[in-house]
């Protein structure tokens, strides 16, 4: 017993001695930051977002109505969303609301009938992409206890005879609203207000009594609390607050927005022009998402309740300026087989008369009236946003409630788009917008890929034809290459097109499942990429991360910025890393010595001269920290720094949905000696340190919002690993006990034998 002791001392005496020796021997690496070493100007509008109607983010989404299919203009079922029970019912087109709204139900009720609608639900376990069709048919609705809501719907009464009622379908919930369809002898919209008693999930119920037929359409429930609810500009639609919070607090300087059949249609019959997503909600066309898939049953449509108007008071409110996005008369390629026709027409396969009737199925083809037709379309667009309120289309928004233009500045021709026929009609475009609108600056699609043909074709033409012309890249990237990303501009051409990043993300960061791949690691792998952005701002005008929202078991892709359910979000690493870089950077970068990445630390430094303030980004992608010596020279004296940071243990650290927060900003303050400080950069950590000099007096830093309790984050391997090892531990203390006992015991006996003997 003795000698075990005797041995655990020397063990602990040993590893004392090497801790001792190792911090003591341990070099910090030295950051400079001086000002002779300013360089070029950053753009102001650097970070930005991207949004598209992809995994419920804007209808089930932004879009403040709960009520799924409202129109009944789902194409492969005109149920979708309903359950229906009544003597009969069926959807009908003959005399509708309007041609964009022809579809209604008609329901005939022989003493009791329902209609509900499950609102936009479920459809995937969690953290999977397994269907579930009992979650698919759970109303999930999810209202809130007090929260008032406004129900309307067009009625027109055939010969029907009793009441109707309405009633938020939830546990606990007993308010009604009961109304008669009396005066409905036309199409007749009927608004009122129901209150929820309880916080649930739950559907939209209208209960009907009586005998006969009545027609119903365009049905809405809007919780009443939502952003814009009501107001002048926002007269068609509003913004699920909790959404458009957290939208705001990422402060994007710009708002890249798209709607999928007018940006990258699936075919040429479904492009649908931007003037029938603006206007009345009831006379805008709905079509079907590309994102459903109705095999699988996930499946939804685009009502276009966030129109172009609403993206551009969108982005206004934002304080972010509007990157639309529009096709180049172009349908999506990846659909429509573009690659496999191309190789079988490079190859011989297909004839020239065969390969151009191919793409007359897939593009619109210049100067043709069809052609000219869309062109115009495109040019009364940019009339809508920056005309004022005396030509045509400026009128017409004046007339929706925003006389002002909303002075766009940009518009991206085709998205993803490629190869010789994008490249045919963007020429067009492009004359055609810079003849009469030469402020405007074009961005012209690079394709979807990283280092592939296509990128560096598409960056040829636009570096020898279009210097004035930006390049919108995309991607999504795995296995870490984003890290080596970093580097990707090093090596463009200074004088060439700048370069828009239209849509990136982690898409796998080898760690989580779905929603949880968004954690510190790939939060991590994305700023240190950043990093590079920064320090090539010269080459790289704006950048949006994409997908920004996603509901969770909806998702169409494994990442999202913010995920979200019925009634809470959840804001992820990335999202924090994104908010951190966006709301702290400067206006001119400062060259540095430190190299550190072969050892998985990246650094950016910019200041701002006019606030002076010096931003240093420091990521660690290792689970070692490192000492570092940050020394400020020519700013005059500097003394003290702000720093906000992320840092976690384990590499899946994440934050979900219904569980404690675990991944957030921190803030701390540091104090310069003689302009130097000693900065430990911690493992597995984000950091944006602030650092004001000269007259500042930190008064100009940007601020945290309130984030509230940050609780650690146990892997999942610890929680199991924690109990054995306090079980072991129990075990050997208990076991530790009886030896010490048995020799307590034995040596007792000894003595008393001995005492005996003598």
């Amino acid at each position: 017993m003795k000698k075990a002791i005797s041995l655990f001392v020397v063990l602990a005496i040993l590893v004392s001695v090497t801790v001792v020796a190792f911090t003591f021997n341990k070099k910090s690496e030295e950051l400079l930051i001086s000002k002779d070493n300013i360089s070029y100007d950053i753009s102001s509008s650097l970070y930005g977002i991207s949004i598209e109607d992809i995994g419920f983010a804007c209808d089930g989404g932004l879009v403040s109505n709960l009520v799924n299919n409202n129109s009944f203009e789902y194409e492969t079922d005109a149920f979708l969303g309903w359950n229906i029970d009544a003597q009969s019912f069926s959807v009908q087109n003959k005399n509708g609301l309007n041609e964009n709204n022809k579809n209604y139900l008609s329901v005939t009720v022989d003493g009791e009938g329902s209609i509900l609608n499950n609102g936009y639900t479920e459809f995937y376990d969690y953290k999977t992409y397994k269907f579930n069709e009992k979650k698919k048919n759970t109303p999930d609705m999810g209202f809130e206890k007090g929260e008032k809501y406004e129900f309307s719907a067009y009625f027109k009464n055939v010969n029907f005879d009793g009441k109707l009622s309405v009633s938020l379908n939830a546990k606990g919930n007993s308010e009604s609203y009961g109304f008669d369809l009396t005066d409905c002898k036309e199409w007749t919209k009927m608004i009122f207000q129901i209150e929820s008693e309880v916080s649930a999930d739950g559907g939209l119920l209208i209960s009907a009594e009586g005998t006969g037929t009545f027609l119903m359409d365009f049905v809405s429930l809007v919780p009443m609390s939502s952003h814009g609810f009501h107001e002048e500009n926002w007269k068609y639609t509003s913004i699920r607050s909790d959404l458009f919070d957290a939208l705001s607090e990422l402060s994007p300087k710009f708002l890249r927005f798209s709607v999928d059949h007018l940006s990258e249609s699936t075919s040429l019959s479904d492009t649908v022009s931007w003037k029938n997503t603006v206007g009345p909600l009831e006379k805008r066309q709905q079509i079907r998402n590309p994102w459903s898939d109705d095999e699988k049953g996930i499946s939804y449509n685009i009502s276009n309740a966030i129109g172009y108007y609403e993206y551009f008071l969108l982005c206004e409110e934002l304080k972010a300026f509007p990157v639309p996005v529009i096709s180049a008369g172009v349908s999506c390629q990846s659909k429509n087989g573009y690659s496999e026709m191309y190789e079988k027409y490079k190859n011989g396969a297909l004839v020239e008369d065969e390969w151009q009737s191919y793409l007359d199925t897939i593009a619109l083809k210049p100067n043709t009236p069809e052609w000219n037709s869309y062109v115009q379309d495109i040019l009364d667009f940019i009339e809508f946003a920056n005309g004022s309120a005396d030509t045509k289309w400026g009128a017409v928004r004046a007339e929706y409630g925003h006389e002002k233009p909303f002075n766009m500045k940009y518009i991206t021709v085709g998205d993803e788009a490629y190869g010789d026929v994008y490249w045919r009609n963007f020429d067009e475009i492009y004359k055609a917008v810079k003849e009469k609108y030469p402020e405007i600056t074009v961005i012209a699609s690079a394709g979807d890929g990283n280092y592939s043909e296509v990128l560096d074709g598409a960056r040829d033409i636009v570096n020898s034809r279009y210097k004035d012309v930006l390049l919108d890249e995309h991607y999504y990237t795995a296995g870490g290459s984003l890290f080596d990303m970093r580097s990707k501009y090093d090596a463009y051409e200074r004088n060439g097109a700048e370069i828009a990043v239209g849509e990136w993300a982690v898409k796998n960061s080898g760690y989580g499942s779905v929603q949880t791949k968004n954690n510190i690691r790939s939060a991590i792998e994305g700023a240190a990429y950043l990093t590079g952005i920064e320090k090539n701002a010269d080459v790289v005008r704006m950048i949006s991360y994409a997908p920004v929202l996603s509901k969770v078991n909806a998702q169409c892709k494994d990442v999202s910025l913010i995920w979200f359910n019925s009634n809470e979000i959840c804001l992820t690493p990335d999202y924090y890393t994104q908010m951190l870089f966006a709301n702290n950077f400067g206006t001119k970068y400062i060259s540095t010595d430190l190299n550190m990445a072969d050892s998985g630390i990246y650094e950016s430094v910019t200041v701002d001269t006019e606030k002076k303030i010096i931003y240093v980004k420091l990521v660690n992608s290792q689970y070692k920290s490192t000492d570092l010596t940050i020394d400020v020279k020519g700013f005059g004296n500097v003394n003290t720094a702000s720093v906000q940071y992320l840092s976690e243990t384990f590499k899946s650290a994440c934050n979900e949905l219904g569980e404690e927060l675990h991944v957030a900003p921190k803030e701390s303050t540091y104090s310069f000696k003689e302009n130097k400080l000693d900065f430990t950069l911690e493992g597995l950590s984000v950091n944006v340190i602030r650092i004001p000099y000269g007259e500042n007096n930190a008064a100009e830093l940007y601020t945290l919002p309130e984030i509230g309790i940050v609780t650690p984050f146990i892997h999942s391997a610890f929680v199991l690993v924690i109990p054995c090892i306090i079980t072991f531990l129990l075990v050997l203390t208990g076991a530790a006990v009886l030896i010490n006992r048995y020799s307590i015991k034995k040596r007792a006996k000894n003595k008393s034998s001995k005492e005996k003997s003598e």
